[in-house]
């Protein structure tokens, strides 16, 4: 069914323009077959006697061909059209004016490509529980933040659907706050379902399946649901973005998308649309005309007699917040389905600097955080500045400061947009705050406003900077929220490099030292996964590293933040971490569960276990259990959830594993203790704390002091779990590893230890985060994680380890070894891998003089 609104398309539209030189493809008219299209080549030919016709006839059959080979690339530029060469030009220009296609341009090639929803932009319940959903908060029946205290089970499940599309008509935002203007301006609708309806009409999703039905008037309802369900599982994804929307949600989403557009009158009993909602882009221009001009000068000619009256229901108000929305809407570059354009005028009371904004949804979509577009007026409203922009509430002045300047630097010199300080709102706070804010902006005084074509077209080189600086971040930097505040705890939000930062020159101002890698390597190995081993000789700081990385971010014992849970050589199950079930039936809690507890009760706030010596006991019989439960992560609802480590039959509760928990665990190598099977090394990145450096004593200067600062536990989370998820940010990295690994595991294939599907897709996610945070250069990381994750592994005393260990000397410095050779600082000083060729170094040397080798020093 897909393929009718392709055939239909060509059939509505009169000319195609070419994408690369805009040459005009007359549609002259059309038969059961296909189409006649006529190019000014066609007609000079026809017109010198060279051809017969002055058209050309294109079939429907090819048109498909086309399509076929269009979706099958996903993104497709001319040489992608294999069956259908020769008219790819027009092809390209054809599709492109689908409502749900989108054209890139790098260089000189022009690229088409399927627009991409996630079913949270699809509606998730029946209209009339949203509706219902909607009244119950008005009267104060519950609070859409806390659904899971008034319900359980089923009950809350149906009423989070229900939530989850009044987050999607915009009366929650992301953190299931109330929009109070919205909300209030829904309570006070005479026609409520015509309110929602001008709220669909701006939903990307929704507009785009309504353009569709109008292509498919002519035919049943019942293929019109059928186009709009295989539409869906083309362009849709599942919340986390990582797989294409399968049949049955397609089917149950489509019929909700159907129920709401009938409900709310913008289609028949019949799926037909009330209006017209097919639209070249030509005509969307032309309805612009005059709108942006005469917007901004409403609002500056009656906003300051507006705020002598009261702001609840004034007019002024609703036209900020749903009338200028709408009129951007209507130019061709603010889609709807990439951006949310959103006005105010103040909550409560009157903003002293009332404001336009037009955000990139994968940026941001509140005001409160990330980079967008804003009109911000004076507060005198002799002057309205169009801005590229930054969210004062939830931006530390640091980061405001760092990627204002980025922004700048994107900025070509003979652009008409300023970037200097002469910006002037007013004397406010907020004014000021906006101002320091702004990266760049066109001045326009109210007196002297220019026309809409230049309006139009300054606005236009604003988004192209803004879309610029996003591809430059390489692919959307999110700024991001800090999240609510828990036990009115205030958290701080730090870039990683600025993070790093801290935490080092926190634990160097406590008179220990250590190298600023190893803090890195330390930060990215909890990252990449919340269980982390620290190995080496005693009294080499072990302890007092995690014990000063967490209390640098705010984690203590004091707050109970942090718990060192000293391990027992007696242990031998999961009940002396965990707790156990006494004599009298009753369940007693072991320090790992109470600690578990507190996570759970504030989830926003990173919490840290030391299991010191962990290995004075067999690790596997007391720590299995947690280490399956760790591997059950897997998503549900957007969030990372873990099977129970305790059921309720135990415990009186089921016991998960919360995110914001990570175990470290320190061990020595010596005879008192226990060696590490397969089952934990793969699990786990095992760090070596070895260097001593006794001759340094600059730690003993008297430091300036350095505060701890409380961060938000996603600073440390981990937002990757498969393979999958990062591999479509990150696709030449995951490539790249891959091709290194392979080579590393032909190698292992000598004594069976090559690393599995676990060991890359966690080395893959610690790449991924570096490179995110530009902390270590490529190399240096892939030498931590190899040193971490790969070398553990190797123990023996025969010829093959010997084989194994010479092999990746090689692979790592590029040559050869040589038993005999008097000194390797000249390969180590080259090596692609310096940490793991000297660790590869020193087994060798204890194969050869001890006869046996492993990874561990005793």
């Amino acid at each position: 069914m897909l393929e009718r609104i392709v055939l239909e398309l060509s059939k509505r539209l009169k000319q195609v323009k070419t994408l690369s030189n805009k040459k005009e493809n007359k549609i002259t008219r059309r038969d059961e077959q296909g189409i006649y299209v006529e190019t000014e080549s066609s007609r000079t030919k026809y017109l010198r006697g060279e051809k017969d016709n002055s058209f050309e006839f294109i079939s429907h059959k090819f048109i498909i061909e086309g399509w076929y080979d269009f979706i099958n690339a996903s993104k497709a530029e001319a040489n992608d059209f294999k069956k259908t060469r020769g008219r790819s030009s027009f092809l390209m220009a054809l599709f492109s004016s689908l409502p749900f296609v989108e054209v890139s341009n790098t260089g000189r090639t022009n690229k088409i490509y399927l627009k991409e929803f996630k079913t949270d932009e699809l509606p998730n319940d029946q209209y009339q529980n949203v509706k219902l959903f909607l009244d119950e908060v008005i009267k104060g029946t519950y609070d859409p933040k806390h659904l899971k205290e008034h319900f359980n089970g089923n009950e809350y499940r149906v009423k989070s659907r229900s939530r989850q599309d009044a987050r999607l008509l915009g009366f929650i935002d992301e953190f299931n706050e109330i929009n109070t203007p919205l909300l209030d301006t829904y309570t006070q609708a005479a026609n409520k379902d015509q309110l929602i309806k001008g709220i669909l009409l701006n939903l990307g999703y929704f507009r785009v399946s309504l353009i569709c039905l109008d292509l498919l008037r002519d035919y049943p309802k019942k293929e019109k649901k059928l186009a709009v369900e295989e539409l869906g599982m083309l362009i849709v994804r599942n919340s986390r973005g990582d797989n294409l929307m399968v049949e049955s949600v397609a089917k149950e989403r489509t019929h909700n998308l159907f129920m709401w557009l009938e409900s709310t009158g913008l289609i028949d009993a019949e799926g037909n649309p009330t209006e017209s909602f097919f639209e070249t882009l030509d005509k969307k221009e032309q309805l612009m005309t005059s709108n942006i001009r005469n917007s901004l000068l409403k609002v500056m000619e009656e906003y300051l007699g507006a705020k002598r009256e009261s702001l609840g229901g004034h007019l002024l108000g609703s036209f900020v917040r749903n009338d200028i929305p709408q009129r951007f809407y209507q130019l061709s570059f603010i889609d709807s389905a990439e951006y949310v354009v959103t006005g105010s005028v103040g909550q409560g009371n009157w903003a002293s600097v009332p404001w336009i904004a037009i955000m990139n949804r994968k940026i941001t979509i509140s005001t409160q955080r990330g980079y967008y577009i804003v009109y911000l007026f004076s507060e005198d409203m002799e002057s309205v500045y169009l801005t590229l922009a930054q969210g004062v509430t939830e931006t530390s002045k640091e980061d405001m400061l760092r990627i204002k300047e980025e922004i700048r630097d994107s900025i070509l010199e003979s652009s008409k947009v300023r970037i200097d300080h002469d910006i002037h709102l007013g004397t406010s706070t907020k004014a000021r705050q906006y101002a320091m804010s702004t990266a760049a902006y066109i001045s326009y005084a109210a007196d002297n406003m220019p026309s809409e074509d230049v309006l139009v077209a300054d606005l236009k080189e604003m988004i192209n900077i803004y879309e610029n600086f996003i591809s430059l971040k390489n692919g959307y930097e999110m700024i991001t929220p800090t999240p609510p505040v828990v036990k009115d705890k205030e958290t701080v939000y730090l870039t990683y490099k600025d993070l790093i930062d801290h935490i080092y020159a926190y634990i160097e101002s406590k008179g220990f030292y250590y190298e600023k890698e190893e803090v890195i390597n330390l930060f990215l190995s909890l990252k990449t996964k919340p269980f982390v081993i620290l190995s080496g000789i005693s009294g080499t700081g072990k302890t007092k590293m995690v014990q000063w990385f967490a209390e640098s971010v705010g984690a203590n014992e004091e707050n109970g933040q942090f718990a060192l849970i000293p391990i027992r050589p007696d242990w031998n199950d999961g009940s002396d971490l965990l707790g156990y079930v006494d004599i009298k039936g009753e369940f007693k809690k072991g320090p790992l569960t109470k600690v578990i507890e507190r996570a759970k009760e504030n989830p926003t706030l990173p919490y840290f276990v030391l299991l010191d010596e962990m290995n004075l006991a067999r690790v596997e019989y007391y720590f299995s259990d947690i280490l399956s439960v760790m591997e059950s992560r897997k998503w549900k609802d957007g969030e990372m959830v873990s099977s129970n480590l305790l059921s309720r039959e135990t415990a009186g509760i089921d016991l998960k594993l919360p995110n914001n928990l990570y175990i470290i665990g320190t061990v020595n190598m010596d005879e008192t203790t226990h060696p590490f099977s397969k089952k934990v090394l793969d699990r786990a990145n095992t760090i070596e704390f070895n260097r001593v450096d006794l001759g340094n004593l600059d730690f003993l200067k008297e430091q300036e002091e350095v505060e701890s600062i409380s961060i938000g536990h996603e600073r440390l989370s981990s937002k990757y779990l498969h393979l999958k998820d990062v591999y479509q940010s990150h696709q030449a990295l995951v490539e790249r590893t891959t091709e290194e690994l392979v080579k590393i595991n032909k190698s292992l294939e000598l004594i069976n230890a090559q690393v599995g599907y676990r060991v890359r897709d966690e080395i893959c996610f610690y790449l991924a985060y570096n490179e995110e945070g530009s902390l270590l250069d490529d190399d240096e990381a892939m030498d931590h994680c190899i040193l971490q994750k790969i070398l553990p592994r190797i123990a023996g005393s025969d010829s093959r380890v010997d084989q194994l260990l010479r092999q990746l000397y090689q692979q790592f410095t590029g040559k050869l070894y040589e038993e005999d050779q008097d000194s390797y600082e000249a390969d180590l000083k080259t090596a692609r891998y310096r940490n793991s060729a000297t660790k590869v170094l020193e087994m060798l040397r204890r194969l050869r003089d001890d006869g046996f080798t492993s990874f561990w020093i005793s």
